[in-house]
């Protein structure tokens, strides 16, 4: 009984050793590398542990692509405010310069009569 306890305890430990070092390997490699070396069984018995490393790469890849769209999105809102912003700001001073101008225009007029 303690033989098969101990032999399990070298076999996770192996594969969790095996793990790290297909780990390391794809780390090196890269994506590219690694899935022509998947085609041919460069990895064999770690072949798994390749397959979730490539998974985890592709998920890393596509929230830093979700995070990017979400800042491009936040910085276009932020111009679309200011340019709100500065269309409102505009018509303000339009309109005061027009209200500037009849006053001038009445004040004119007024001098006249």
């Amino acid at each position: 009984m303690m033989e098969a306890s101990a032999t399990e305890r070298r076999t996770s430990a192996l594969t969790t050793d095996s793990r790290e070092d297909v780990r390391r390997e794809c780390d090196k490699l890269g994506e590219l590398v690694v899935q022509a070396r998947l085609e041919s069984d460069h990895f064999g018995t770690g072949k798994a542990f390749a397959w979730e490393w490539l998974l985890e790469q592709y998920y890393r890849r596509r929230r830093e692509g979700e995070s990017e769209e979400r800042e491009r999105t936040e910085r276009t809102l932020k111009a679309a405010r200011a340019a709100a912003a500065g269309a409102q700001s505009a018509a303000r001073w339009t309109m005061v310069a027009a209200l500037s101008a009849a006053a001038a225009v009445v004040v004119s007029l007024a001098k006249y009569w």
